[in-house]
């Protein structure tokens, strides 16, 4: 068996080339398919699993291909031939791979509408650890799924894409649309029951993970979920719309047999405004469906969550991932305005540390909803996120949790990934330092195991450096939002 040393480990895998896909993908980052070990073996640090409390000495873990194949191995125990030996130091930490539950993918350059930027988007995303995303609505979804087929074909690198398909809704013609009463060609007012029934068909057939409903009547919500239901697919729904009302309520959803729930739980802009009685109602139903919550609490407190926290929320120079001449047309738009204000900020922070203490820790889930109009990414957004939670109050343990069992649950995958459990997908993080006594060291990634492959975050994202987004102004094109009517 070949023994490698921690150091020499590093460079596993690090033979990455950047090579042209086609005219919309720009280009893709693959791994020299000679430097694949075929079986790896992990000792040494400590070991947070994603179903267990804390830490525990990393005994061992044996990855064949692309699965674990055994946790907690013993000093006797057998490697194949080949395997590669990666002894961790003792405060190096192994966690279960990320996952981002409300993962964009798409920029808005041109103010001309969100497309889809996969490729190099995707790499920030695995060299922060985030090994699966979902892409909660898409504007561009064939873009997401060529990409998506092209990862699991191992011709690209990136995290495993869960795709969502296009919105279900009117959101489907974007900020067109404030409410689901507003018409939209590409899911119009008049749409039929079975149109509806034959979207959901014809999404689900390509393989979707997961749908996302915003800005649709309680009617046709109804109808999304149970046609869902029949192909596995679970649901998750942006309730409020832009007039800081209902499309369809949040205890009404939940009876209708949602799956999850984005943003807030309640309509209420501050802790004055919120009903208490309405609050508790709302979570008790929540925990006696099981219906899983992700609060986005860094995308709400946005710009003045990083004014407070400036070292702790932005710690490295995001916009240097941008083309120059994308970097200068963002960095025009000047600052932004925040997503929302300390208020509503405090009523997300209540209504999420609310559901846990009822004890719906079990429910709650990361994402990021990174906005795509400035020059800051949604993988270093995940560990902003994270830091958000933590903050919040919530315990640490719960926190990474979140970012990963209770993701692969939430989507109905949890067999497949989201824990270090034999015979799962070998998606996992190697960390300096324990990230009980500090999210922020989730940070210090070391390395990153996706599908059995070993990469080293750093070289992925040098690899990224000057690549998102349009080179000049010729190239306008594939960054402009086009909208297909759905008749």
């Amino acid at each position: 068996m070949g023994r490698v040393s921690f150091p020499l480990a590093l460079m596993i895998g690090l033979n990455l080339f950047v090579s042209p896909v086609n005219s919309e993908i720009l280009q893709q980052a693959t791994l020299d398919t000679a430097q694949r070990p075929t079986s790896l073996f992990v000792r040494g640090g400590q070991l947070f699993d994603g179903i267990e409390e804390g830490l525990r000495s990393n005994t061992g873990i044996l990855i064949e291909d692309n699965l674990i194949k055994v946790v907690d191995a013993k000093k006797a125990i057998a490697l194949p031939a080949g395997t590669h030996i990666i002894e961790l130091l003792d405060h190096q930490t192994i966690l279960p791979g990320m996952i981002d539950l409300h993962g964009h993918y798409g920029f808005d350059f041109l103010d001309q509408g969100r497309v889809g930027e996969i490729a190099h988007n995707g790499l920030v995303y695995l060299a922060n650890g985030v090994t699966s995303t979902w892409t909660a609505g898409e504007f561009t979804p064939k873009r997401v799924i060529r990409q998506r087929d092209l990862i699991e074909s191992g011709d690209a690198v990136g995290p495993r894409l869960l795709s969502s398909g296009p919105y279900f809704g009117g959101f489907r013609c974007e900020y067109n649309v404030k409410v689901a009463e507003d018409d939209c060609i590409a899911w119009p007012n008049d749409i039929t029951d079975q149109e509806i029934r034959d979207e959901v068909d014809l999404w689900a057939d390509t393989g979707i993970s997961s749908i996302k409903i915003k800005q649709a009547t309680p009617h046709e919500m109804r109808i999304i979920i149970d046609q869902a239901r029949k192909h596995n697919l679970t649901t998750t729904g942006h309730l409020a719309n832009y007039n800081v009302e209902y499309d369809v309520s949040t205890l009404d959803a939940i009876k209708m047999g949602i799956d999850r729930i984005e943003h807030q739980l309640m309509l209420a802009l501050s802790p004055e405004e919120a009903d208490l009685d309405e609050m508790t109602e709302v979570i008790n139903l929540m925990i006696k469906h099981q219906v899983f919550y992700g609060p986005n609490l860094q995308m709400y407190g946005s710009v003045n969550l990083r004014r407070a926290n400036a070292e702790d929320m932005v710690w490295i120079d995001e916009s240097k991932y941008f083309t120059p001449y994308a970097r200068n047309l963002l960095q025009e738009r000047g600052p932004l305005p925040p997503e929302s204000d300390w208020p509503e900020y405090r009523q997300r922070v209540i209504e999420l540390m609310a559901l846990y203490r009822a004890g719906g820790a079990n429910l709650l889930v990361v994402g990021t909803d990174e906005p795509v109009y400035t020059t800051l990414l949604p993988g270093f957004a995940y560990h902003r996120e994270l830091f958000a939670m933590e903050l919040a109050g919530l315990p640490a343990n719960v926190v990474l949790k979140a970012a990963t069992i209770n993701g692969a649950r939430a989507l109905g995958l949890a067999d497949k990934f989201g824990s270090i459990e034999k015979n799962k997908f070998a998606d996992l993080i190697i960390i300096n330092g324990n990230p009980l006594e500090d999210i922020k060291n989730v940070r210090n990634l070391v390395n990153v195991i996706k599908n059995g492959l070993l990469y080293n975050p750093r070289v992925l994202l040098k690899s990224v450096e000057g690549k998102i987004g349009p080179r000049d102004a010729t190239d306008h094109s594939k960054w402009i939002l086009n909208i297909p009517a759905l008749r």
